[in-house]
């Protein structure tokens, strides 16, 4: 129970400085951290418990936005908790889960004492201050939290099958499988060649160690290969389908992969040079002093684990600073991140080390100045940051309610009426992220914000310019958000927009100011059905993005009287009062295209990327998102992850170690 207790106050005791501190953005709150259920006024559609669609953010978009977090169990306590306690939980259990299979796995070899040591030197490290602090990149973090485990993991599966305890030896492996299987399913997407790399280097290493039957080893290098596989396996079609959208949609798509940040000697000179959160920062120091000392170490098992996981780390941190994958579909995110594995692979060779040492001083002085070394850097940069920006309110310390914050950020809900369809000038979300004030807020809130930053979905098929992967924008030009009839079809409710821009559909709400400095405008409304003949609707409109300038769609599209269009966040429903009216007729609708809409009339289709139908023969129609394969599976996969999380780790709480 001690140590139960203890590593719950270490992970949560982590959390909740880096809840204090708070980040410097909002970029993955709207993205990664909006996707999940947080019991806000955004209504989504679900599948296994899990949130798949809403039309309150973009014009319909999959869920989720960005990464995997609601594969961790904090997802499922999310909708009755305040925003800043759902990242708590998210951020504790991602590093409790990690530290009690780095415990499984070093205790045995290296000591309690040792296990206690290299915690703080993995998980009070350059990369949690990156992804928390320099960086709203929670998804990352947990990826972090994931690298780790699949570091450990397999040395936890030997270490169990040695353990006295029969509870252990048939337990204890299940149990750790399923916090690594937990922890992987929540990883972001866009670091998956990074977890197989690793995954396979630590696979080898095990099979290395020569002390252990073979058929153990195998088991332990397999065992993490399939819970990896299978962790992510079903989420895979989710974003292959995105990259296929892609293709599909003409035109040069670009992959944005950011290289080195640096070099790898000066960013492991630290103190005696600067680099910064992004460095390739690798406990290099600790590693060379690994190698030494474990190369010399009289027990053969215990230099073949230093020296192999130094080396590896080495390896790594290498390619931190060298690999250059270019714009590749399948290249991890940031390829500077490989300073992750390497740091895990370093401690794992320093505890060898330190088993080693035995009571040569020198040495085990050595090794704890070269791991001090991580814990001061990561400090380091915590107070530079705190000295450099002590005015900032991070979203981490508001416990307010969405409408709260938009009411104190100048939008009164009493003229500004929830449900509406909301958008922003070009740029607008931009400046508020850097000012961190979170555009998600006006979804939150219970409007249907249209223009937003939709990463990690494809929309080039209806809004251009957008010719990066993963990465893009519904924003929409002044051409269209000031003009009269594409107002009226997107039914466009409100705009914020900058005082010094004229727009002549809107008429601006007295003494209302958002953020300081936008203005809220008003349009009339209009929800009749837009339509064009059939006959017009050719092949070259239909592939035409809609949303441009230049469309030749929207000026085609005419009001058809005695028909009707509700928008809400779940549902579309269309009345119309003469079906005559619809005959030979394709409705339009303002809504993104996706092959998992169902019509109760009609069939569906693309036509410039939106929401076509064509042959209505009932008054009402409706339409609803049904979730498809690919979403019910990423869906399953990620609520199975929830539960495994939960089970390994309650587990792992209760086992001794071996």
């Amino acid at each position: 129970m001690a140590a139960m207790r203890s590593v719950l106050a270490f992970a949560g005791g982590l959390a909740t400085l880096v809840l204090l501190v708070g980040a410097q953005d909002l970029e993955s709150y709207d993205h990664a951290f909006f996707s999940l259920d947080r019991g806000t006024a955004t209504e989504p559609v679900r599948a296994m418990g899990q949130p798949v669609y809403t039309l309150a953010f973009g014009l319909g978009v999959r869920l989720p936005l960005h990464g995997s977090l609601g594969a961790s169990p904090a997802a499922a306590l999310a909708p009755l908790l305040p925003a800043p306690l759902t990242y708590w939980l998210l951020l504790a259990v991602a590093v409790a889960a990690a530290s009690l299979v780095v415990r499984q796995a070093l205790e045995p070899t290296c000591g309690r004492l040792c296990t206690w040591l290299a915690l703080p030197l993995l998980f009070c490290s350059v990369p949690i201050v990156n992804y928390t602090v320099f960086s709203d990149w929670p998804e990352t973090a947990v990826t972090y939290c994931a690298l780790v485990a699949g570091v450990f993991a397999p040395h936890a599966f030997l270490a169990l099958r040695e353990s006295p305890s029969p509870l252990s030896r048939r337990l204890g492996g299940p149990f750790v499988a399923g916090a690594v299987w937990g922890l992987m399913g929540a990883a972001h997407p866009g670091y998956w060649p990074l977890l197989a790399g690793t995954v396979v280097v630590s696979a080898a290493l095990v099979l290395w160690r020569s002390e252990h039957p073979l058929g153990w080893r195998l088991a332990a290098a397999g065992g993490l290969g399939v819970v990896a596989l299978l962790a992510v396996a079903p989420q895979a079609p989710d974003i292959l389908r995105e990259v296929e959208l892609a293709r599909a949609g003409g035109g040069g798509m670009r992959r944005i992969v950011q290289g080195a940040e640096g070099s790898l000697v000066a960013a492991n000179a630290f103190p005696f040079t600067r680099s910064g959160a992004r460095s390739p920062f690798t406990f290099l120091a600790l590693a060379l002093a690994s190698i030494v000392i474990g190369g010399r170490a009289a027990d053969r098992r215990l230099r073949r684990l230093t020296v192999g996981s130094a080396a590896i780390s080495l390896v790594f941190g290498l390619a931190a600073t060298a690999l250059s994958p270019g714009q590749s579909t399948f290249a991890p995110s940031n390829t500077w991140t490989f300073r992750d594995p390497a740091i895990g692979f370093a401690v794992l060779g320093a505890a060898g080390a330190a088993a080693a040492v035995g009571k040569r001083r020198v040495a085990a002085v050595a090794l704890g100045i070269a791991a001090l070394q991580g814990p001061a850097y990561a400090g380091y940069l915590v107070v530079a940051d705190l000295l450099r920006a002590a005015d900032r309110s991070p979203w981490t310390h508001d416990f307010r309610a969405p409408a709260a914050r938009l009411s104190a950020r100048g939008l009164p809900r009493e003229r500004v009426l929830p449900g509406g369809r909301l958008a922003l000038w070009p740029g607008a979300g931009d400046r508020m992220r850097n000012a961190r004030n979170a555009t998600a807020d006006f979804a939150d809130a219970g409007y249907l914000l249209v223009t937003t930053w939709t990463k990690q979905r494809t929309m080039q098929g209806l809004i251009e310019p957008n010719d990066l992967l993963f990465n893009q924008m519904t924003e929409l030009p002044p051409s269209i958000l000031c003009e009269v009839d594409a107002v009226r079809f997107l039914q466009l409710r409100y705009l914020l927009f900058p005082d010094n821009e004229a727009c002549p559909p809107w008429s601006p709400l007295a003494g209302v100011k958002v953020d300081g400095w936008l203005s809220v405008g008003i349009a009339e409304r209009d929800d009749r059905v837009r339509a064009l003949r059939a006959a017009a609707a050719t092949a070259s409109m239909r592939r035409e993005p809609a949303l441009t300038a230049r469309s030749r769609l929207l000026p085609a599209l005419a009001p058809l009287p005695g028909t009707s269009l509700l928008i809400t966040a779940r549902a579309v429903v269309i009345r119309v009062d003469d079906l005559s009216v619809v005959r030979d007729q394709v409705l339009v609708l303002p809504v993104a295209y996706d092959a998992a809409w169902r019509a109760s009339s009609g069939s569906l289709e693309s036509v410039g990327g939106l929401v076509a139908l064509a042959g209505v023969d009932q008054a009402v129609v409706t339409l609803e998102f049904v979730p498809d394969r690919v979403a019910l599976a990423r869906a399953s996969s990620m609520t199975l992850a929830q539960i495994l999380t939960a089970v390994g780790l309650i587990g792992l709480l209760c086992l001794r170690t071996a």
